[in-house]
C-alpha cells in the first residue's frame, strides 16, 4: 500500500479515468465538477488522492447519464440498475454458493459485455470474468470495478470479509498498483490468462445474512461500497448477534450466561450495549425475528419447527412474539411473503 494512503480516499487515477470517459462521451463534466467541488487541474496527477464520496458520485453520474454500468468500456452495455437487480435476485438465497451461481446466470441474461462463472475444485473456489472486448477497456477500469463489485457484494452477503487467495489480472501491473494491496488483499497474478479471484471453497457454504431491507441500504451506499474494502463488524452488538444466532436452536443464553461467554460482567455487557444504542433483549428479538422471517419465506417448514429453530419452547409463545414483531401471525406473514414457489 502506498505510504500516502488514507482511509476514505481513493487514487487520483480512478477519478481521472472517469473524467476522461465523461469527456469522451460528451457529458457535462463542468456541472458535476462544480457540484463536487473538484478541479480539472487535479486530473492525471497521481500524487493527489480524492475522497471516496466524490469518486463514487462521479461514477454514479456517468452510470446514470449513459444508462450503462460499463460506462461504454465494454462491447455491450450493462443496463443501469443491473447491479441492484442482481442483488434483488440473489439476496434471499440460502448460501453464498446459491447467490453467486444465480448472479452468474443473471448477468448472462442481461448483457453480453462479459461472462462470469463460478467453479470449485477441492478447497478453492474461483470466480472468473471474461470481457467480450477487453481492448475497449485499455486502463482496465471496468475490469477492476467488476472484480470489486462482486467481491464486495459477496462479502456483504455473508457479513464477513471474503478472503482472497489470489486475484488474477489478464494485463500488466498498472501505474496505480500500490492501490491494489488495499483493494485486492492477497496475492496478485498479473499477465495471467484469466481475470478473476480465488477464495476458500468453504465460504460457499456460508449462510446469507442479509435481506431485502439491508440490500436497499447497501445499494444506497453504492458505488462507494465498491471502492472500500469490506471490514467485518467487530462491535459488541455484532458479537452478541453472532452468539445468539449460533445458539438459537439449543436455547438462547440468558444475559448472565452471554456476559460470561463474552468474558465480562452482566453490568459491563449492559452498559456497553447501551452505549451502542441497544440491549440484549432487543438483539435477541432481532436475531430471532430475522431467522423466523427467513424460514417462513424460504422453506415450507411447519410453524412448530420454526418456533423450535428460533429458540422458543412453545409455538404459541413464538406466535405471540412474532405478532409483536411484525404485526401479524407467522402464517399470515408466510401467506403474503412466501418465496417457496419461486
Amino acid at each position: 500500500m502506498s505510504d500516502n494512503y488514507e482511509v476514505g480516499t481513493a487514487a487520483n487515477h480512478y477519478i481521472s479515468q472517469l473524467y476522461h470517459e465523461a469527456i469522451k462521451n460528451g457529458l457535462d463534466i463542468e456541472a458535476i465538477f462544480n457540484k463536487l467541488d473538484l478541479s480539472a487541474e487535479l486530473m492525471d496527477k497521481p500524487e493527489y488522492r480524492v475522497p471516496t464520496e466524490k469518486l463514487t458520485a462521479m461514477q454514479n453520474f456517468i452510470w446514470q447519464e449513459l444508462q450503462d454500468e460499463s460506462m461504454r468500456l465494454a462491447a455491450f452495455p450493462v443496463p443501469a440498475g443491473s447491479y441492484f437487480m442482481m442483488g434483488r435476485l440473489t439476496v434471499n438465497q440460502p448460501t453464498l454458493r446459491k447467490a453467486l451461481e444465480l448472479g452468474c446466470r443473471f448477468y448472462s441474461m442481461v448483457t453480453q459485455a462479459f461472462k462470469v462463472s463460478l467453479t470449485a475444485d477441492n478447497d478453492i473456489a474461483v470466480l472468473r470474468f471474461e470481457l467480450k472486448e477487453p481492448k475497449l477497456d485499455p486502463q482496465h477500469m471496468f475490469a477492476e470495478i467488476l472484480l470489486l463489485a462482486i467481491h464486495r457484494y459477496a462479502s456483504w452477503l455473508i457479513a464477513d470479509s471474503l478472503p482472497l487467495i489470489e486475484t488474477h489480472f489478464n494485463y500488466s501491473p498498472p501505474a496505480h498498483i500500490s492501490e491494489y494491496s488495499y483493494l485486492f488483499p492477497g496475492i496478485h497474478i498479473f499477465e495471467s490468462n484469466q481475470l478473476g479471484f480465488a477464495f476458500p471453497a468453504k465460504y460457499l457454504q456460508r449462510i446469507v445474512q442479509q435481506n431485502d431491507a439491508s440490500l436497499k441500504l447497501f445499494m444506497q451506499r453504492c458505488p462507494q461500497e465498491i471502492f472500500q474494502r469490506y471490514e467485518a463488524d467487530y462491535s459488541l452488538t455484532s458479537e452478541i448477534k453472532r452468539l445468539v444466532r449460533k445458539n438459537l436452536k439449543g436455547g438462547v443464553p440468558s444475559i448472565e450466561k452471554a456476559a460470561e461467554m463474552m468474558h465480562m460482567t452482566k453490568r459491563t455487557l449492559m452498559r456497553r450495549l447501551q452505549a451502542e444504542g441497544t440491549s440484549y433483549q432487543q438483539l435477541k428479538d432481532v436475531v430471532r425475528r430475522d431467522k423466523a422471517v427467513s424460514l417462513l419465506t424460504k422453506y415450507s417448514l411447519p410453524i412448530s419447527q420454526i418456533s423450535e429453530n428460533v429458540g422458543f419452547s412453545e409455538p404459541a409463545v413464538f406466535t405471540r412474539a412474532f405478532l409483536n414483531w411484525m404485526g401479524e401471525s407467522p402464517s399470515q406473514y408466510r401467506a403474503k411473503n412466501s418465496k417457496i414457489s419461486q
